[in-house]
């Protein structure tokens, strides 16, 4: 059973974001083997993120989009910067002002 990298992956589409480049190129950039390599762009290549240009030496691989950053991130925590959660009732219907 083979795990797949989520880094290796991001990894992959922010290299070719900058130019297509072929398995021999990624592979080297990245560390790692050719046919793994490999693996994870015809894994790219199959979800439609991934375009793949034959040449008659090489294939290259090039992004299907500019690379774009995650849209859920996890927020950054600062030093100084807290909050608390503060217990509070909700008051009734007859205490609540209308504003009309």
């Amino acid at each position: 059973m083979s795990f797949v990298k989520v880094e290796i992956l991001e990894m992959i589409v922010r290299s070719l974001a900058e130019r297509p480049k072929s398995i021999k190129e990624l592979s080297e950039e990245l560390g790692v083997g050719w046919k793994t390599c490999q693996r994870y762009l015809k894994s790219l290549q199959r979800i439609g993120v991934l375009v793949e240009i034959k040449t008659r030496g090489e294939s290259l691989f090039m992004s299907r989009q500019p690379y774009r950053p995650k849209l859920l991130t996890v927020p950054k925590i600062r030093v100084g910067e807290s909050f608390k959660i503060v217990d509070v009732t909700p008051p009734n219907d007859d205490e609540v002002e209308v504003l009309m």
